[in-house]
């Protein structure tokens, strides 16, 4: 998931949103959630998200659950989204 961070202005005010948003989706849903990219860049983040399922649904329910508690932080907007499945 690409996020852009909206009225941060250091990377301490950017670290601060994105470990309070992992923290949220870690104590709500069974996933792992990790930064990936763009660790220097104080506006941007690319998190990655997984979680595993034998049932495709379920996962799709899951990280689409995901992306809405994402998109109601009021200070991150979604850039671009990404789901792979193996």
């Amino acid at each position: 998931m690409d996020l852009l961070m909206r009225n941060t202005h250091s990377l301490k005010d950017k670290r601060s949103i994105i470990s309070r948003i992992k923290n949220q989706i870690r104590a709500k849903y069974n996933v792992a959630v990790a930064e990936i990219d763009r660790n220097d860049q104080y506006r941007q983040c690319l998190l990655g998200i997984t979680t595993i399922s034998n049932d495709h649904q379920i996962v799709n329910q899951t990280l689409n659950a995901v992306e809405k508690l994402v998109e109601n932080c009021i200070e991150i907007q979604i850039v671009a989204r990404k789901m792979e499945m193996l």
